[in-house]
């Protein structure tokens, strides 16, 4: 069990590493250009408060009833315009319970380990062991492709390993990490392909460990951080449109030999383990400090940098688990800028410091609390006779400490 428990660590680490490239930040004429410095980011710490960026914060408790329980895994909550998405259930932006869509079992309908949810034109769709179409209410149309079928394995294998599962204009797209983004119709037909990496000589990569996400929202548009290359793309309905690169060459930054050679490394821990310590193997030498981007969000002004530094099997190891942290880039002046600590300094809520653990979307960072974490935090606080923000004990009024997490919204100024 320590052995896999290693593995799958390392696992997330090679999902989400980025590539070398030597570019400048600046256009010959001086102008701000497609290259976005994040070595000059990494370099320029800044406390940076929340009200300089955002101008409110609100909450939205989800609904607790017993169909609408909540367990652990906050990372698979997804936003889109309409609706807010956790597995097979899915709340309004009020945070009200509407139904669960994906139904567990054995049936030609059904899942057996769940999947991922997706709503367009008035349908839900659903992708796990098959892709499945459903009305308004969540009923099954009819319309299903297995990608399980024995008959059609090897023409569905791409399908299968997907880490990301989207919409994009007219079609859905799958991306399958770390070599190609798939682009396929609403009756579940392939229309077109684009490779992203030449990775011939690299085994088949059947799933993702870990938090790093590739694929983003802005507006109408879908961002695309290819961490191999260090590209930053928007999807189109059939293709990729180049948008920026990132120079990112700090002597601290996660090298890609370490994705390239990863099977090879693998099998050095598990020799080294066998001694009972990892501390010479390759992978800790190759990746102790480094750091790596986990996801980028686009908004009016800005691009967001969700960043961390990596001590593999910390806590085993007896070190301190690593916190995420967030670079900023201006879109408007070209400059790059570190948040100092582990997140924005919270002045608006008084908390210690806001990250936006579930992302940005729309204009806004989110993240969530759980109520028995609020009610703590308050008691601790008023323990230490420190001043609590009326809008969280207005908020703990309302909440049992069984209930759904709360999401914070910290809506961001419109020049952002």
């Amino acid at each position: 069990m320590r052995t896999v428990i290693y593995i799958l660590s390392f696992m997330f680490l090679i999902s989400g590493c980025t590539g070398q490239r030597k570019t400048s930040s600046k256009s010959d004429n001086n102008e701000v250009s497609n290259i976005i410095d994040l070595t000059a980011g990494f370099n320029n710490i800044q406390t940076v408060k929340l009200s300089e960026i955002a101008d409110s914060v609100t909450f939205i408790p989800f609904e607790t009833t017993p169909q609408s329980l909540m367990g652990l895994g906050q990372r698979n909550i997804r936003f889109t315009t309409k609706f807010i998405f956790f597995i097979e259930k899915y709340f309004n932006w009020d945070g009200n319970y509407l139904g669960s869509i994906i139904k567990k079992g054995p049936g030609p309908f059904e899942e057996v380990d769940g999947g991922k949810l997706l709503y367009k034109d008035n349908h839900f769709y659903s992708k796990g062991s098959k892709f499945i179409e459903y009305d308004l209410n969540g009923k099954p149309t009819g319309k299903v492709k297995y990608l399980y079928n024995s008959r059609e394995f090897e023409s569905n294998d791409f399908l299968r390993m997907g880490v990301e599962f989207f919409t994009v204009g007219d079609n859905f797209a799958i991306y399958n990490y770390p070599t190609t983004m798939y682009y396929f119709n609403k009756d579940f037909e392939t229309v077109s392909s684009r490779v992203v990496f030449q990775a011939d000589s690299l085994p088949p990569r059947t799933s993702r460990i870990g938090y790093s996400k590739y694929i983003t929202d802005y507006k109408d548009k879908i961002l695309f951080y290819n961490f191999i290359n260090d590209t930053i793309f928007y999807v189109t309905d059939n293709g990729l449109e180049p948008r920026w690169i990132v120079s990112f060459d700090h002597p601290l930054r996660l090298s890609t030999n370490v994705i390239l050679d990863s099977y090879n490394l693998l099998a050095n821990l598990e020799i080294v383990m066998r001694s009972g310590s990892i501390e010479n193997s390759e992978l800790i030498q190759l990746t102790d400090n480094k750091h790596e981007v986990m996801s980028v969000y686009e908004t009016e002004s800005h691009l967001f940098f969700l960043m961390t530094e990596i001590i593999q099997f910390a806590e085993p190891r007896g070190k301190t688990p690593p916190e995420p942290y967030i670079i900023y880039y201006d879109k408007n002046t070209g400059k790059s800028t570190r948040v100092k600590g582990n997140g924005f300094s919270d002045d608006l809520l008084g908390m210690d410091f806001f990250y936006p653990q579930l992302g940005i979307f729309e204009g806004k960072m989110i993240t969530y609390i759980w109520p028995y974490e609020l009610f703590d935090y308050i008691e601790k606080y008023k323990e230490k006779g420190r001043e609590v923000n009326l809008q969280l004990i207005a908020l703990s009024k309302k909440l049992k400490p069984d209930d759904n997490p709360v999401l914070i919204v910290a809506h961001l100024k419109k020049e952002v």
